[in-house]
């Protein structure tokens, strides 16, 4: 480490990123809400709206969303390739037209096999222009303030499971769904137009410091000069490092623990605590608006003690959240979802935060899709278990606390290793 990093406040919180900073930042946030909200909470009302509006079976469609993310988590990892061949700007604004096209043919498909096609590229160009591609400039642009950065920008992934329903449900109500999701699509192409006007990759492309600092940016230029001969990591070289699977798997255990709760959440309520739909969606409204919150609060917790650490204490706060949940007295309750509402808001951001402090800027991006795709497998997972653990209790307290083990497990595997920060 050289003298000047050490005469810097790595972990120090600040605000401070300027005009363009800023713009990076408020981009990532929209491209994370329509990431969220298109492929995941927005299900709730395109499936049954696309399904009334054809008349097709409403199974039917819910069932190819698990193909098309399948498909899309591969093809994901490909994205990092093409970044290097075309460019990390081009690739994002590439990616946000294809998701804008295949958004307004997926509103307008006319058989299911088209509604397929267009679900599996929705998901693929989404997930590529939003975590591969946005992750990736972040990661660029903010270097060691990546924690709280990354807090900041999956607020985007919150305000999707507070607000897309809602927003589809109005334009459905005026333009039909298909009407909607082309609205939708179009904003997409809109947007990608507005990033190639107002956002860079790097700051340096742009005039700006790293982390709109200078002597960030000094530290950064040196070490960089120093391995100026080393060679980029490579997809075999990535899934033969300990940290890419470690993280990966790690991360993962707060996926599965995440999506196996929160996709039975309004049922939970029902269910177990006798809440009408309306008061149980309610509920799930809630949750959602405490994980904004939740989002910048583990980002400080990120920048101030460091992403393997927060991580551990992350999987202990998901533990005794869900505890609360599921115990019978209804003031626990209320203390239960306040703490998962906090937990699904950090959520989203470690995965990316350990990507760019093990790895750096210089491979973020073949580190990141391959840990993502880890992530996404175990993530994937959350279904079968629950299906699974449902099928032998009949309730909800097993499974839950179930996922509440498994996200402590991920907290210690993430810890487990040695702390490695890269060249930033």
């Amino acid at each position: 480490m050289s003298e000047n990093k050490k005469n810097v406040d790595l972990n120090k919180v600040s605000y401070n990123f300027g005009t363009k900073g800023w713009t990076v930042i408020g981009f990532e946030i929209v491209m994370l809400f329509f990431m969220t909200g298109i492929t995941v909470d927005g299900l709730n009302t395109i499936v049954p709206m696309m399904a009334a509006f054809h008349g097709w079976n409403q199974d039917v469609l819910l069932s190819i969303s698990t193909p098309a993310s399948i498909i899309a988590l591969f093809a994901c990892v490909l994205w990092a390739a093409f970044i290097e061949k075309a460019g990390l700007k081009k690739t994002t604004i590439i990616t946000m037209v294809l998701a804008g096209i295949s958004m307004i043919a997926y509103g307008n498909a006319v058989n299911i096999a088209m509604y397929a096609v267009a679900l599996v590229c929705i998901v693929t160009f989404i997930n590529a222009f939003a975590c591969n591609c946005g992750f990736a400039i972040c990661a660029n642009w903010f270097p060691t303030k990546k924690g709280i950065v990354m807090g900041i920008t999956t607020i985007g992934m919150n305000l999707a499971s507070a607000l897309i329903n809602w927003i589809l449900t109005g334009l459905s109500g005026r333009f039909q769904i298909s009407g909607a999701l082309s609205i939708l699509g179009i904003a997409i192409i809109v947007l990608a137009v507005l990033l190639g006007l107002l956002v860079k990759g790097t700051p340096e492309e742009a005039g700006c410091y790293p982390d709109n600092d200078p002597e960030i940016a000094a530290i950064i230029k040196a070490e960089e000069e120093g391995v100026k001969e080393m060679e980029k990591v490579s997809y075999a070289g990535a899934l033969k490092n300990k940290y890419v699977w470690i993280f990966g798997l790690g991360a993962g255990c707060f996926g599965l623990a995440t999506v196996g709760i929160m996709s039975q959440l309004v049922g939970y309520f029902m269910a177990a605590r006798g809440y009408e739909l309306t008061g149980a969606l309610s509920m799930l409204t809630i949750a959602a608006v405490i994980g904004m919150i939740g989002s910048w609060a583990w980002g400080i917790v990120d920048q101030k003690l460091g992403t393997q650490k927060a991580c551990l204490l992350f999987g202990i706060w998901y533990f005794v959240g869900i505890a609360f949940l599921i115990a019978p007295p209804t003031p626990c309750m209320y203390i239960g979802l306040f703490m998962l509402g906090g937990a699904i808001g950090g959520n989203g951001n470690f995965l990316p935060s350990l990507a760019a402090q093990a790895f750096g800027r210089k491979d973020f991006n073949v580190s990141y899709a391959c840990m993502n795709m880890i992530n996404g497998i175990i993530r994937s997972c959350s279904f079968f278990v629950l299906a699974v653990l449902r099928s032998m209790t009949s309730g909800y307290t097993v499974p839950y606390m179930v996922f509440a083990v498994i996200a402590v497990i991920g907290g210690i595997l993430i810890v487990a290793v040695k702390e490695k920060k890269a060249i930033q």
